[in-house]
Parts: C-alpha cells; sequence; structure tokens
C-alpha cells in the first residue's frame, strides 16, 4: 500500500508581509533555504520574492533628469542670404548693422 504525504500549505502572504519578511531575512544571517524552512515556506516561492524585490530595485519608476543645454543665442539673427548671417547681440551694434544694411541694399539694385 502506498503512503501518500500530505504537505501543509503556508498561508497566502501580502506585499506588505513579503517585504517585512525579506527585511527580517538581511537582518538574519541565515541562508535563503535555511530561512524559508524556518518561516514554513518553500525555498523556491522566497527565491520569487527575492527576484521581484531586486527586480523593482533595479528598474526605478522614476528618475529625475537635469538637461545641460547650452544657453540661446541672445540677440537677433538676420539672414542675409546664401549662408550669410549678420548677428546683432546688444543695442550698440543696432547703428553698424543698419548702415551694413542700407549699403548691402543700395549696392544691389532691385
Amino acid at each position: 500500500m502506498k503512503t501518500s504525504k500530505r504537505t501543509t500549505r503556508a498561508p497566502r502572504t501580502d506585499a506588505a508581509q513579503r517585504a517585512q519578511l525579506l527585511a527580517a531575512f538581511d537582518q538574519s544571517g541565515l541562508s535563503a533555504a535555511a530561512f524559508a524552512r524556518k518561516h514554513g515556506f518553500h525555498y523556491t516561492t522566497f527565491c520569487r520574492w527575492r527576484a521581484n524585490r531586486s527586480r523593482a530595485q533595479s528598474a526605478p519608476a522614476f528618475v529625475q533628469v537635469e538637461l545641460n543645454t547650452p544657453p540661446a543665442p541672445s540677440g537677433l539673427i538676420v539672414e542675409l542670404g546664401g549662408s550669410a548671417r549678420l548677428r546683432i547681440e546688444s543695442a550698440d551694434q543696432l547703428a553698424l548693422a543698419a548702415q551694413l544694411l542700407q549699403h548691402l541694399h543700395a549696392a544691389r539694385p532691385c
């Protein structure tokens, strides 16, 4: 006659209980197998809890990012046609830029 072994199933644990057990394991100094045996749950179940915790810790849901972008050029850029550009960066350059534009306009008949 064959005798069957009946194993008792450990009660289900919620996320908070698993977190407490994992924290207790971290402090226990026991091996994972010894800790699981002591608390009455399967070693493979305990390994899955540990793996899930590692994945959750290594993949944060939010990461703050700071962009170090160069400042936008200040002033005014005048496209003169082709690849020529005139950049006016201060009010002191306005009179000179106006003279240059008048000269260019006078030299080029329409």
